[in-house]
């Protein structure tokens, strides 16, 4: 039985992309058995913050010198990214050691080039400075003439709102049963990329309105991580399908537990250069570390 849980805990972590699943099991354990302690209205300390919030190697390093149980001196996850790595490094370097962890390699630094005399720049003719929208990321043809607020996208008369994070009590009963699973189609023989694409956006519609049923729209992966996990999971020969049901079952205990935040409250809308239409009835914007949901 112990052997089984052991199985199920690490599908979980390879599920959201945590590559120390060991670390992971631990830290979801410990958070369960209230060893972690969770802030009402924290989310950023919890398993499922680093499901979606871990943008570098540090960030990751943090999440699992939490895990191990070597994380009482640190700040909250929030608070520790808005520092530089440098100061990131410092914070980390002893609680890591604690816990048997290697500090990641530091970036090298770039070193500054010479500056030039102030003939050698005279004689120099001036660079022309490139047109501002060669950098500028374009909005998707099918998302043209739409217009994007923090609350909602308009499409012609189509009318997209933004999903986020809602407590328990605003949930459906049966939300958090045993009974809401999420089990996708199983993967077609797909012999073409069209094929392909179409099958993993509908699993992606299927797993954000999922989501949005346990209250978790607000911290769901982007359609690329989404994308991700599902090619590692074919080049590693293990069941996508499998793997998610797994994972949104351990949502839904973790999500019984604990009181989760708005994820988007107060922050500006995405650009629309981000964003993107996945099926009939969302458009997502993968844009500043974070996923927004907007379903028709």
């Amino acid at each position: 039985m112990h052997k089984q849980r052991k199985k199920a805990d690490n599908r979980y972590c390879v599920a959201i992309g945590c590559q120390g699943a060991v670390l992971c099991v631990q830290f979801i354990r410990k958070w369960l058995a209230g060893s972690i302690i969770v802030a009402a209205g924290s989310f950023a300390s919890s398993a499922l913050a680093c499901t979606v919030a871990v943008n570098s190697p540090l960030e990751k390093l943090y999440c699992d010198v939490v895990a191990q149980g070597e994380g009482a001196g640190l700040p909250s996850f929030d608070d520790f990214r808005r520092n530089p790595p440098a100061t990131q490094r410092l914070l980390l370097k002893r609680p890591a050691k604690r816990a048997g962890l290697n500090l990641p390699a530091a970036a090298k630094a770039v070193a500054p080039k010479p500056k030039s005399s102030a003939k050698a720049t005279a004689k120099r003719p001036a660079a022309k400075a490139p047109a501002s929208s060669a950098n500028k990321p374009s909005v998707p043809s099918n998302l043209k003439g739409c217009t994007i607020s923090a609350g909602a996208i308009q499409c012609g008369n189509a009318y997209y709102r933004l999903l986020d994070n809602r407590g328990n009590q605003s949930l459906s009963p049966t939300a958090l049963a045993a009974s809401n699973t999420l089990v996708f189609p199983a993967v077609p023989n797909y012999s073409s990329n069209l094929e392909l694409h179409n099958y993993l956006q509908h699993a992606y519609s299927l797993y954000l309105t999922k989501m949005h049923t346990i209250g978790l729209a607000g911290t769901t992966l982007s359609y690329s991580k989404f994308y991700y996990i599902f090619d590692e999971a074919q080049q590693q020969q293990q069941d996508f399908v499998k793997r998610f049901g797994v994972m949104y079952d351990y949502l839904k205990k973790d999500k019984s537990a604990m009181a989760v935040a708005k994820q988007h409250r107060g922050k500006k809308a995405p650009p629309l250069s981000a964003c993107q239409v996945i099926g009939n009835n969302f458009i997502t914007c993968d844009a500043r570390g974070s996923n927004w949901v907007y379903a028709r």
